[in-house]
C-alpha cells in the first residue's frame, strides 16, 4: 500500500486516482472533530455565559433600586411633614429601613444619590359635573423620588470596551399626608 505523503506529482499518469483516495481519507477522517468543535464553541459559550450573568446582575440591581425608590415615595406620601422625613426616606430607599447604620440594598448606592422633589399639579373642577380628578383641593402635591447612579458592574462589559452603564430610576406618588 502506498502512503499518501510519497506522491511526487499528482498529475503524473495513474497517480490522480491515488491523490483522490488520499484526500478522501483525509477529509473523511472524523478523529478529533469533537476537539475542533469544542475549541470553536467554548470561547463563544464563555462570552455568552459571562454576558448573561452581567446583564442579569444589571437587571437585579435595577430592580432593587426601583423598589427602594418606590418604598421611599410611598413613605413620603404619607408623612405629616415632608421636609423632616426626607432623610428617613433616602435611608429607606437605599437600606430598606429608616433606622441609621443598616446594610445597603445595593452596596454601591448611597442615600446621597437619592433626589427628592415636590411639585404641585392643578386639580380643576370639571365644567359640566363640578367634580375634580382627585379628592383634594385646587392643587395636588406630587412627591418625586429619583436617582441616577453609575453601575460598577462585574467587569465583563468594561473588559469588552462597552463603557459604563448608568441606572436611572424615578417614582412619583401623590401626597396624601397622615
Amino acid at each position: 500500500m502506498r502512503r499518501c505523503s510519497s506522491i511526487a506529482s499528482p498529475w503524473a499518469s495513474g497517480r490522480g486516482s491515488h491523490l483522490r483516495r488520499c484526500l478522501g481519507r483525509l477529509f473523511g477522517d472524523e478523529a478529533g472533530v469533537a476537539v475542533v468543535e469544542a475549541a470553536v464553541a467554548v470561547p463563544f459559550l464563555t462570552v455568552l455565559s459571562f454576558g448573561i450573568i452581567e446583564f442579569g446582575s444589571i437587571f437585579y440591581n435595577f430592580q432593587l433600586v426601583q423598589t427602594g425608590l418606590r418604598d421611599a415615595g410611598r413613605y413620603l406620601s404619607r408623612v405629616p411633614d415632608l421636609a423632616a422625613a426626607e432623610g428617613d426616606a433616602r435611608r429607606l430607599a437605599t437600606t430598606g429601613s429608616i433606622l441609621p447604620d443598616q446594610p445597603a440594598r445595593v452596596k454601591w448606592w448611597s442615600a446621597g444619590q437619592v433626589q427628592v422633589s415636590y411639585r404641585s399639579v392643578a386639580n380643576p373642577r370639571d365644567a359640566t359635573t363640578g367634580l375634580r380628578n382627585f379628592r383634594a383641593g385646587d392643587t395636588v402635591t406630587v412627591v418625586d423620588v429619583s436617582t441616577s447612579v453609575a453601575y460598577p458592574g462585574l467587569g465583563f462589559l468594561s473588559s469588552l470596551g462597552l463603557g459604563s452603564i448608568t441606572i436611572t430610576a424615578k417614582h412619583e406618588e401623590r401626597y396624601i399626608g397622615q
